[in-house]
């Protein structure tokens, strides 16, 4: 897909050129009734206590709604495990880390039961960048062919959408890198992140005291 600032599918998707995006994709679950209910009372919620033109209010409520959808992920059954069977994160993590060659700038990863958190920066050239909508597509394309292939199963491997966040600044991008480095904890799966193999932080992170520019 050509790189556009704005396209919508189910979700919209918001690229500024040379942006650092923070984004979560799925498995192909269904979500619980109660948790749409519940996601459509919280969606509610905020379009009513929200003012369309306070740009800060809409940025924060996205935010809720992003961490509001993980927790009710952790809480989801799926047929496919994605840590059950190191392997299986392994492909996944294998994939991503070599798509960092030619699509992006890698800065972070989780692989999670059922989900994936990623932070990366989409290369770019003066009249171009490399679109999410393409590295969602690599990603999970071949992944899942091989996913099935591992597990002897047919059928959806990845949920076709996704959530994409536009990292602000460098103070943002810290505490959503530190916001993935715990979702194994808040989830119950370790007591402590460095204990759960399936995360990814880039050392160039913590190797400079400006990572990027938001402009």
């Amino acid at each position: 897909m050509q790189y556009q600032l704005y396209y919508r599918r189910k979700l919209p998707h918001y690229q500024p050129k040379h942006g650092v995006f923070f984004i979560t994709f799925r498995l192909a679950f269904a979500i619980p009734q109660k948790y749409l209910n519940a996601l459509n009372e919280f969606k509610t919620k905020l379009n009513h206590d929200t003012d369309p033109t306070d740009s800060e209010i809409k940025l924060k409520n996205k935010k809720k709604l992003i961490a509001f959808m993980d927790d009710a992920y952790t809480d989801c059954d799926s047929e496919i495990s994605l840590t059950a069977d190191p392997q299986v994160a392994m492909l996944v993590g294998d994939k991503i880390q070599s798509l960092g060659e030619s699509m992006y700038h890698l800065y972070a990863y989780a692989i999670m039961p059922n989900h994936v958190h990623l932070v990366i920066k989409p290369k770019t050239n003066e009249d171009n960048a490399v679109s999410l909508a393409d590295i969602m597509k690599q990603i999970k394309g071949s992944t899942a062919r091989s996913i099935n292939l591992l597990l002897h199963r047919t059928g959806s491997v990845w949920f076709q959408e996704y959530y994409d966040y536009w990292v602000r600044n460098q103070e943002e991008l810290y505490r959503i890198i530190e916001y993935i480095r715990q979702n194994p904890v808040k989830a119950k799966l370790v007591e402590n992140p460095e204990d759960w193999e399936f995360t990814y932080l880039n050392p160039e992170l913590f190797r400079s005291s400006r990572v990027f520019s938001a402009n």
